[in-house]
C-alpha cells in the first residue's frame, strides 16, 4: 500500500512590505543536439529606487555627516603651500675655463649628470648657506643636540624635493611650507646657491690648474736658466761659440779675416778699373768711375762759368 504524506502550512516569512517575485514557470523545451543557454535573473530598476526610497533618511544623514566632519577637519588644518624653482641645466658649458678640459666636448650621459646634480642641489653645502639663512633648523633637533653638533650635523630638508621632467634637461626645486612666502624664498636660495656652488666649482678647479701650471712654468723657467749657464760654461771651458755648429773662436777669427780680405780684393780690382780708365784721359771713362758724379758736377759748373 502506498504511504500516505502529511502537508502542513508553514508560517510565511516577514517582508516587512515587500513581496518576493514568484518564479515564473519555464516548459523545458526538447533539445536537438544542443542545450539551451539559461537567462539571466535580472532586477528590476524599480527595486533600486525602492530601497533608496526605504534608506533615504539614513543616507541623508550619512552624507550631511561627512560633510561636516570634512568642515571641522579642514578648518583646523593648516594650508601647506608649494613653491617650485626651475632651473635650466646647460649641458654644452665645458668642465673648466681653461686648459684641456674647455674645449672638450660633453659626453653623451644626461641621465648620469642629472641624477648627480640633483644629489648636489640636496647636498649639505647647497643647502647649509639657506638654512641658516632663514633659520630653516627644527626646534626639536636643537633640543636633542648641543649648538656645536647642531651647526656640524649635515643639513636636511625633508620639505625639500628635487624632480626633472622626462626628456628635459630642467630641474624643479620645490619648498613646503605654511607661509608662502618662505616657500617661494627658499626655492628661490636654494636655486641661487646651487648656481653659486657650480660657480665656485670651476672657479676653484680653474684657479687651482693656473696655480699648477704658473708652478710648472716658474720651474721650467729655471731649469732653462740652469741649462744655459751650464751651456755658457761649457762653451767657455772648450773655447766653442756654437756647439751646434761646432765652430771655434780661431774658426771664427779666420772666417772673418777671409770676408775682410775678400772685400779688399773686390775694392782693389774697381779702383784699378776707374785708374785705367782714367789713364786713357777721356772725361767719360772717368765719369764711369767711382768719383764720375762728382766730376759731372764740376763739369756742369765750368759749363756755367763759360757761358
Amino acid at each position: 500500500m502506498p504511504k500516505e504524506t502529511s502537508l502542513r502550512a508553514l508560517p510565511a516569512p516577514e517582508t516587512n512590505g515587500f513581496v518576493p517575485a514568484v518564479p515564473e514557470f519555464i516548459p523545458i523545451q526538447p533539445s536537438y543536439g544542443y542545450a539551451p543557454e539559461p537567462e539571466e535573473n535580472v532586477v528590476p530598476l524599480s527595486h533600486y529606487l525602492w530601497i533608496l526610497r526605504r534608506h533615504k533618511w539614513r543616507i541623508v544623514a550619512f552624507v550631511l555627516v561627512c560633510v561636516a566632519s570634512t568642515v571641522v577637519v579642514s578648518s583646523r588644518l593648516t594650508p601647506i603651500y608649494e613653491a617650485t624653482a626651475t632651473i635650466d641645466i646647460d649641458r654644452q658649458a665645458p668642465a673648466a675655463v681653461i686648459g684641456q678640459d674647455a674645449a672638450r666636448m660633453a659626453p653623451n650621459d644626461a641621465d648620469q649628470f642629472l641624477a648627480t646634480q640633483v644629489k648636489t642641489i640636496q647636498s649639505d653645502s647647497v643647502l647649509r648657506p639657506v638654512v641658516q639663512r632663514y633659520k630653516l633648523v627644527e626646534a626639536s633637533t636643537e633640543r636633542q643636540l648641543s649648538s656645536t653638533r647642531v651647526e656640524n650635523a649635515p643639513v636636511v630638508l625633508k620639505k625639500l624635493k628635487v624632480t626633472r621632467p622626462p626628456n628635459t634637461y630642467l630641474l624643479l626645486i620645490s619648498y613646503r611650507s605654511p607661509n608662502p612666502e618662505l616657500a617661494a624664498d627658499v626655492a628661490n636660495g636654494i636655486a641661487d646657491s646651487y648656481i653659486q656652488h657650480t660657480y665656485d666649482i670651476r672657479f676653484r678647479a680653474s684657479s687651482g690648474l693656473s696655480a699648477f701650471m704658473e708652478k710648472q712654468m716658474e720651474e721650467l723657467k729655471a731649469k732653462m736658466e740652469r741649462s744655459s749657464a751650464a751651456l755658457v760654461q761649457f762653451e767657455k771651458d772648450l773655447s766653442v761659440i756654437n756647439p751646434d755648429e761646432k765652430t771655434s773662436i780661431l774658426s771664427a777669427r779666420l772666417l772673418q779675416i777671409n770676408t775682410e780680405f775678400t772685400n779688399a780684393q773686390g775694392d782693389r780690382v774697381r779702383k784699378q778699373a776707374a785708374y785705367d780708365s782714367v789713364k786713357s784721359g777721356s772725361l767719360e771713362a772717368a765719369q764711369a768711375s767711382t768719383q764720375g758724379e762728382q766730376l759731372r758736377k764740376l763739369a756742369d759748373r765750368l759749363d756755367e762759368a763759360r757761358e
